[in-house]
């Protein structure tokens, strides 16, 4: 949850702030308190429960969301039903004079209104969703463990590539899968000149970068430090070395641009790949790529 995203949400506020004081300003303005005898505390427990939980849902959707037409959609149909949910509650608290009498009538309008405007809302995040899970195959292979991604990458770390591999030598039976290891080459060295801040963004960007040249098939991992680590199933060696310099050329073409600079900073990779064996075990071929981009690295 981002709370400052709120203020990007400004026009929204001011539709669930107006929905709030029409809200009281109709009932209390147009009605009489009832006595206290007159109050049905248990109805009022129950319609005040609608009322607070839509207005949570209001507010997580405010700050756990961007701009948009399904943030606006949902904001809009919530905000709707707290409206007519307000009402509800408020009758249990006054007696309406004769000319307002039809206020009661129509306070389920708004509910049936804002019901309507959420259900295409909905359709759109669904739509929405669909998309960011198709995003989300190059990160993920498998299976989601949220509790495994890197907070800088927002790619899974090694752990989580670890299993996967697992399943592949266990469910491959010697079918060939190759495995990739890039390295950022002087990152020690941006990190010192400019920031560990920006060394992340770096990182971030990267990710991304590596991402955007993978198959849908594959899986980019962050293993540690500047390291990433990349499974590509049913894969040689030769397309995984083709694979690897497509990465590395696009990463060659990244124009970074620190925040203290006007000047762009080129990056280059160096990179190790190894295909499975049918006697691997995890640890034999992570060692093997990982020792082959050491001896690659002391060789340049």
């Amino acid at each position: 949850m981002n709370f400052s995203l709120l203020a990007r949400h400004q026009i929204l506020v001011s539709v669930v702030a107006a929905c709030l004081f029409l809200s009281v300003s109709l009932s209390l303005g147009l009605g009489e308190l009832k006595t206290w005898s007159e109050i049905q505390w248990l109805d009022i427990v129950g319609e005040g429960s609608v009322a607070v939980f839509s207005l949570l849902w209001i507010v997580v959707l405010l700050i756990s969301r961007p701009p948009g037409r399904v943030t606006t959609g949902l904001v809009i149909g919530l905000s709707c039903f707290l409206f007519s949910a307000l009402l509800d509650l408020f009758d249990e608290f006054v007696h309406y004079q004769a000319a307002a009498a039809g206020l009661s009538v129509i306070e389920s309008m708004p509910a049936a209104f804002g019901m309507v405007i959420m259900s295409y809302a909905l359709y759109q995040w669904h739509q929405e969703q669909l998309a960011l899970n198709r995003q989300l195959q190059r990160r993920e292979f498998g299976a989601r463990e949220h509790e495994q991604i890197d907070f800088i990458t927002q790619l899974y770390r090694a752990d989580y590539m670890r299993g996967q591999i697992d399943m592949q030598l266990r469910t491959k039976q010697g079918s060939h899968f190759s495995i990739v290891m890039l390295d950022i080459d002087d990152f020690d060295a941006f990190n010192r000149r400019y920031g560990t801040t920006e060394g992340d963004r770096l990182l971030r960007e990267m990710s991304e970068l590596i991402l955007m040249n993978l198959r849908n098939t594959d899986l980019a991992c962050r293993y540690a430090g500047d390291r990433f680590i990349l499974l590509l199933p049913d894969t040689d060696l030769v397309v995984a070395e083709e694979l690897a310099e497509q990465v590395k050329s696009a990463i060659n073409h990244l124009a970074f641009k620190p925040q203290s600079s006007n000047q762009a900073v080129y990056h280059s990779v160096t990179h190790a790949a190894e295909v499975a064996q049918p006697a691997d075990g995890v640890d034999a071929l992570i060692g093997r790529v990982n020792q082959r981009l050491n001896l690659t690295k002391e060789g340049a």
